[in-house]
């Protein structure tokens, strides 16, 4: 990476060493020629003086040179005086101001830049790995804790876990003889289920023999009801019989009376009236015989009609009782069908319960099969809590190992902290721990990588005070108007109390709130950006702006060789940053008649805004030679100078950087990165404000300027 400057250096003192033997051999001629040339010779003459001339020209030469020789020497000896003593917090030495020591000058750069990255990364990384010991030795503890807790339990767990296997074997045991006792009752309802269908078949075929009986019983007591009826016909004729007996009985007495007189008769007539008395004697034995025989038909009358008396009765009886005999029967029907009803519920009862058996059935079977898996899995969790046991011993033995190893890895962080204040690279923090409860609030935006670096420098600083009854808090703004929104959280904190405030001076918004916080004895301390207009912060803390638009300048001339076309992408001229650097750019260039300003454009600060501004602005003035920006958004720049085929034509130098400008500073396309100390300008003011307020310790200046960093071609890969 030195190797040209070397070789150029070399050239230089060669060159030097050159021009003092020619100019002494020049001397020694001009001694020479005055001894052996006594007489007033005019070649003598002439030759002394253009010998005289050119010996001190060479002189005069020779004398700036070891001037400037001398005053590179002084200024790299000087800031090595610092780096001796630790301060690294120094800007880097101009090239421009070490001719003939550049090699020199760029390896002293290095070697401080490399010094700060590593001083500043050992600071962020004691953070981090402070934060990590702590995580992890709260974790350790609590994992320690645990661990006793856990070894204290696995004791009473194993003794459970033995009682639980003996109580999962006697479940087990238990859900077997339950099985068993399942496929019985599930046999049981088997047959029960055979006999209900046979009953069921049974009361129906029941239930159709009755009413097949109860229709013949019906018939029967109709037939019954008939025969009486016909009884009663047969009485009632029987009577008409009797009473027809009776007429021929009176027929007959009246035959025997008439047959009696006859008999008289005949008698009066003698022999003429025989035959009448013949007539009169066989209607006398007709009428006896009739009698005799209207007397037994009366008798056997009178017998048939006793006996159809008895009959009617007898069927008067079993009509009476068949009626009765019929509504028992049904009664009985009805009971029947209601057996019959019931036996049918019985029956879709029995199926569903044989049903819900055999469901029960295989459910105990499965429960019987998981049970000896449960009596499997905790046999071997009961063997397996010895060994988490065991290991539970292991761990409280690791936990205290690596408690030790903590220990151990604090005191070597603490022995690199002291190894690491060796090296100023900062504010250092009075030894005196204040009496009250501070507390300081940091805003800050947190959108750019370069704020990143802010924050990391916050952290190391709350690291430093967390010893001494300090809390910091930080606030980062990842959004826009930044400068508006970190005025409203000033007012909140304002009015919700805290000792001290840090933050950037964005915005005139900032004045008549720190004159409140002046009102309240609260300190304010600016950073990165001063307010243009006076106020009673404490003090401000960050980059020489002004410093910083001129070493810009510088390095667009020695990109441009001294000529060229340049185009300034500012931010807003209201940021008195942006206003700044523009100013002290513009001021540096003016007299330089062969760089020409072309454009003055606002649109830094975004990616977006800058990338089109840049590439719109570039297709049409293609000839431009350099730009610059202000702000942020470089690498939408750079973007759009790669897009346009620029590189290497069109240079740009910014302000701040992170590792996408690293990487364009590799590809030619940005020259210079001019930076401002991140991590310094989180840290100093939060410890600036703290030693005030603590030991009453003012600032040494109302300004106190950050260092100034440079990172080109030739540092850059250092870097990344």
């Amino acid at each position: 990476m030195a190797k040209p400057h070397g070789i150029k250096t070399s050239n230089r003192v060669r060159n030097v060493l050159c021009a003092l033997v020619v100019s002494m051999a020049v001397i020694l001629l001009f001694l020479l020629s005055s001894v052996f040339w006594i007489d007033n010779n005019e070649t003598f003459v002439t030759v002394h003086i253009a010998s005289c001339l050119i010996a001190l020209a060479i002189t005069g030469y020779l004398v700036f040179f070891l001037v400037k020789f001398h005053k590179g020497i002084d200024l790299i000896n000087y800031n090595a005086n610092l780096l001796a003593k630790g301060s690294l917090n120094i800007s880097d030495i101009l090239s421009s101001k070490t001719k003939g020591l550049e090699t020199l000058c760029i390896a002293f750069n290095d070697m401080k830049s490399n010094l700060l990255s590593f001083t500043e990364l050992t600071k962020t990384n004691i953070v981090v790995i402070s934060d990590a010991i702590d995580k992890v030795s709260k974790s350790v503890n609590n994992s320690y804790k645990g661990n006793e807790q856990i070894a204290a339990s696995m004791s009473n767990v194993a003794d459970k876990a033995h009682e639980q296997l003996k109580i999962v074997k006697d479940t087990l045991d238990s859900i077997y003889n339950v099985n068993e006792r399942v496929v019985s009752i599930e046999a049981s309802l088997a047959n029960i289920e055979n006999l209900v269908n046979c009953m069921v078949d049974s009361t129906n075929l029941g239930s159709k023999n009755l009413d097949d009986y109860y229709s013949q019983m019906n018939v029967i007591a109709n037939n019954l009801t008939s025969t009486s009826g016909f009884i009663d016909n047969l009485n009632s004729e029987l009577k008409e019989i009797h009473q027809l007996g009776e007429l021929i009985i009176n027929i007959t007495d009246q035959l025997k009376m008439l047959a009696f007189n006859a008999s008289i008769e005949s008698a009066r007539a003698g022999a003429s009236g025989k035959g009448f008395s013949v007539v009169a004697a066989e209607m006398t034995n007709l009428s006896d015989h009739t009698r005799q025989s209207i007397t037994k038909i009366k008798t056997l009358l009178s017998n048939v009609s006793e006996s159809s008396d008895n009959v009617k009765n007898s069927i008067t009886s079993c009509i009476e009782s068949y009626d009765i005999s019929r509504e028992l029967f049904s009664t009985i029907k009805d009971s029947f069908y209601k057996i019959k009803e019931n036996a049918d519920i019985l029956s879709a009862d029995t199926k569903k319960v044989y049903s819900e058996a055999s469901v029960i059935s295989q459910s105990t079977h499965e429960a019987e099969e998981k049970g000896q898996n449960l009596f499997n899995t905790s046999n071997k969790i009961s063997s397996e809590t010895q060994e988490v046991a065991a290991v539970t011993q292991e761990e409280l033995a690791g936990a205290e190992t690596i408690n030790n190893n903590i220990s151990s890895l604090k005191n070597m962080l603490s022995g690199i902290e002291r190894l690491v204040r060796r090296f100023k690279t900062a504010v250092v923090p009075v030894e005196a721990v204040s009496k009250k409860k501070l507390k300081i609030i940091f805003l800050s935006p947190l959108d750019h990588e370069f704020w990143v670096g802010v924050r990391q420098g916050v952290l190391y600083a709350q690291k430093e005070l967390a010893a001494k009854n300090t809390e910091i808090e930080y606030i980062g703004f990842t959004q826009s108007n930044t400068g508006e929104r970190i005025a409203e959280t000033f007012a909140e904190y304002l009015d919700k109390g805290c000792d001290g405030i840090v933050c950037p001076g964005f915005t005139l918004e900032l004045v008549p709130l720190i004159d409140r916080a002046s009102q309240k004895n609260i300190p304010v301390m600016l950073f990165n950006c001063d307010l243009p207009v006076p106020s009673k912060k404490t003090a401000y803390f960050g980059p020489n702006i002004n410093e910083a638009g001129t070493l810009a300048a510088e390095f667009m001339i020695k990109a441009l060789n001294g000529k060229g076309n340049v185009a300034i992408f500012r931010g807003s001229l209201a940021i008195s940053v942006h206003k700044a650097r523009t100013e002290k750019i513009k001021e540096r260039l003016k007299k330089l008649s062969k760089i020409k300003i072309v454009e003055e454009m606002e649109a830094s600060d975004n990616h977006d805004v800058l990338y089109n501004a840049v590439k719109g602005y570039l297709s049409k003035n293609p000839n431009v030679d350099g730009i610059f920006t202000t702000g942020g958004g470089i690498t939408g720049a750079a973007k759009a100078i790669k897009e346009l085929n620029l590189v290497g034509k069109t240079k740009i130098v910014c302000f701040d950087f992170d590792k996408e400008i690293f990487e364009c500073i590799k590809e030619d396309i940005i020259y210079a990165a001019i930076g401002q100390d991140p991590f310094g300008q989180g840290h100093d003011p939060i410890i600036y404000l703290y030693n005030y307020l603590a030991a009453n310790e003012k600032p040494e200046s109302d300004i106190i300027w950050t260092r100034t960093d440079v990172v080109d071609k030739h540092n850059v890969n250092d870097l990344i």
